[in-house]
C-alpha cells in the first residue's frame, strides 16, 4: 500500500504548533486547552491505536471529543457513531467491521464485548477488544464517516487526511475564520457538516463553546450568550425550530454568522433568513455539501442569498463544477441541467462496507458524481433541480418527484413522493382521506395517467436522520393504509 501520508500535513499538526489555547470552552464550566489536549493523546493507551479501526461513539462533550481528536493525532482510524446507535446496529457494526478499540462512554463499554479498558476519562472510556485481529488499512486511510446518520448502515466513506486539512481549509478561507471566531455546537460530531465546523474552526485557532443542548432547551440560549458565540449552523429543520422559537425577536448581539446545509431548504424559508440576517448584520451563507466530499462543495456568498434563494451559488476555493448529460458528456451553456460533478481536494477516497475495504486506497481520483441533477445561471451560480434517483418513469414518460412536491405544495398540501417506475407514492404527514383524494385527482389531471398507478398514503411523521433529510426507504414501513 502506497503511503500518502508522510508528506501529508494534518490537521493535528496544526494544533501541535500552536502556543498553547483554549480549544473548548464546555456549558459545564470546564475547558480543554491544546496542552491538555497533547497530553492526554501522548498517553501509552492511545499510542497502542496507531494504524487501528476505533469505533469512536461521542457527542459534543469534553471527554468525547478529547479522544476523537487523540485517535486523529497519534493517527488510528475513527470511525464515527452517535451515542444514541442502537445495540443491534451497533453490535451489527461489530461484526463488519472488527474494531481494534472503541473509544465511547462508559455506560456502553459492556456492549463492546469482552475488552479491556485501557482508561477512562470525562466519563469515556477506551477498550481494547478482546481478540486482537490486525488486518490491513490503506496508509491514506484517517477517518470514516456515515452517510445515513444514526441508522446503523455499515455503508461509511473512507477519508484521507488531506481530505479533511482541504476542506478544513476552504471553508476557513470563504467564511473567513480567524481565531476571533466562537461557534457553538449544534450538530453531533458523527455527522459530516458537524464534524466539518469543528475541523475548520480548529484551524483557525478558535475557542468552540461546546455544548450538548439543543435550540429547545432553555440552557442552550444562556450559554450561547455567556460564551459570546459568534457563529453556528444548522439543516433545514433547525430553521424550520427557529422559526417557530421567535428567533427573529431574540437579542443575541455576539452573533455575526449563521450557516445552513445538509439538505435543500424551501427558498422561501431561505429568503425569510437571508432578510432577517441582513437586518440584524449578520451573514448567512447557504451550502452545498455530501459526506462523499469530507462535507462541503459549494456556498452561496450572503450577498447572494435574498435574490438567489434557492441557489447552492459557486464550488468552493479549489473545487470545481460541471455538468453532464446522460452519457458524460459535459453540458455547456446557461440553464440547461445535468448531473452536477465535483472535483477537489476533499473528495472521498471511496466507500467501505467491512472491514476488507479499509485496505482500499483512492477510488475516486478527486472527482465525485454527485447523484444530484443541477442546472447553472448566467452568474455561474448553481441550482439543485432534482436527484437522479428522484426520478420515475410513468409509462415512458419521466418525471420529477421534486417538482411533483413543489406543484401540490402550491396546491396546499405538503407531501413526499417516492416510488418505483410506472407506481407513484405520495406520503402525507398527519394526512386524512379528503386530502387523499384531493391529492390523487389533481395528480391524474396533471399528470395525466391512471388512476391506479397512484397511492397516497397517511404518515404520522417524515423519517429524519441526524441531519435532518428523509430517509425515503422508511417511508413504505412507517405508512398506514392508502388514502386514496
Amino acid at each position: 500500500m502506497a503511503s500518502s501520508t508522510a508528506n501529508s500535513t494534518r490537521l493535528m499538526d496544526s494544533v501541535s504548533s500552536y502556543s498553547d489555547h483554549i480549544l473548548f470552552n464546555c456549558d459545564d464550566g470546564t475547558s480543554v486547552s491544546t496542552s491538555s489536549l497533547l497530553d492526554f493523546s501522548e498517553r501509552s493507551a492511545f499510542q497502542e491505536t496507531r494504524r487501528r479501526l476505533v469505533f469512536c461513539m461521542c457527542e459534543n462533550e469534553p471527554g468525547g471529543l478529547l479522544g476523537y481528536l487523540s485517535l486523529l493525532r497519534v493517527d488510528a482510524v475513527p470511525l464515527m457513531l452517535g451515542t444514541g446507535l442502537p445495540v443491534a446496529q451497533f453490535q451489527n457494526l461489530m461484526t463488519a467491521y472488527r474494531p481494534g478499540f472503541a473509544w465511547l462512554p462508559e455506560k456502553r463499554v459492556g456492549e463492546f464485548g469482552e475488552g479491556r479498558v485501557l482508561l477512562s476519562h470525562m466519563g469515556y472510556s477506551l477498550v481494547a477488544a478482546e481478540s486482537d485481529e490486525a488486518y490491513p488499512i490503506d496508509d491514506s486511510l484517517a477517518l470514516l464517516l456515515s452517510t445515513s446518520g444514526s441508522t446503523g448502515t455499515p455503508k461509511f466513506v473512507r477519508l484521507s487526511h488531506d481530505n479533511i486539512i482541504a476542506n478544513a481549509e476552504a471553508i476557513g478561507t470563504y467564511l473567513s475564520l480567524t481565531s476571533d471566531e466562537r461557534p457553538i455546537t449544534t450538530l453531533p460530531p458523527s455527522y459530516s457538516y458537524g464534524l466539518s465546523i469543528i475541523h475548520s474552526h480548529i484551524l483557525a485557532e478558535a475557542t468552540i463553546a461546546l455544548t450538548n443542548k439543543t435550540f429547545f432547551d432553555r440552557g442552550f440560549w444562556d450559554f450561547l450568550k455567556s460564551s459570546k458565540a459568534t457563529s453556528f449552523g444548522g439543516v433545514p429543520y433547525h430553521y424550520e425550530m427557529l422559526k417557530k422559537l421567535r428567533f427573529a425577536s431574540m437579542d443575541l448581539p455576539t452573533l455575526r454568522s449563521l450557516t445552513q446545509a445538509g439538505a435543500r431548504m424551501e427558498p422561501e424559508l431561505t429568503r425569510e433568513f437571508a432578510e432577517l440576517c441582513r437586518s440584524k448584520g449578520i451573514r448567512y451563507f447557504s451550502m452545498y455539501g455530501q459526506t462523499e466530499a469530507t462535507a462541503r462543495m459549494s456556498y452561496l456568498s450572503p450577498d447572494k442569498t435574498i435574490e438567489k434563494a434557492g441557489s447552492i451559488g459557486q464550488p468552493i476555493p479549489g473545487g470545481a463544477f460541471w455538468l453532464e448529460d446522460e452519457h458524460r458528456r459535459e453540458i455547456h451553456g446557461d440553464d440547461a441541467a445535468g448531473e452536477l460533478v465535483y472535483r477537489g481536494g476533499n473528495v472521498s477516497l471511496g466507500y467501505a462496507e467491512g472491514y476488507q475495504d479499509l485496505a482500499l486506497g483512492d477510488e475516486r481520483g478527486g472527482v465525485l458524481r454527485t447523484g444530484d441533477i443541477a442546472r447553472r445561471d448566467a452568474d455561474g451560480d448553481y441550482y439543485i433541480v432534482g436527484r437522479l434517483k428522484r426520478f420515475l418513469k410513468m409509462f415512458g414518460h419521466r418525471i420529477n418527484l421534486q417538482d411533483v412536491e413543489a406543484q401540490l405544495l402550491a396546491a396546499g398540501h405538503s407531501v413526499i413522493c417516492a416510488g418505483q417506475d410506472d407506481r407513484l407514492e405520495v406520503y402525507v404527514p398527519q394526512g386524512s382521506g379528503e386530502a387523499g383524494k384531493l391529492i390523487k385527482t389533481k395528480l391524474v389531471s396533471d399528470l395525466k395517467i391512471s388512476p391506479k398507478a397512484i397511492n397516497v398514503y397517511a404518515i404520522a411523521e417524515l423519517p429524519r436522520n441526524d441531519s435532518g433529510k428523509i430517509q425515503y426507504n422508511q417511508l413504505k414501513l412507517l405508512a398506514g393504509d392508502a388514502l386514496a
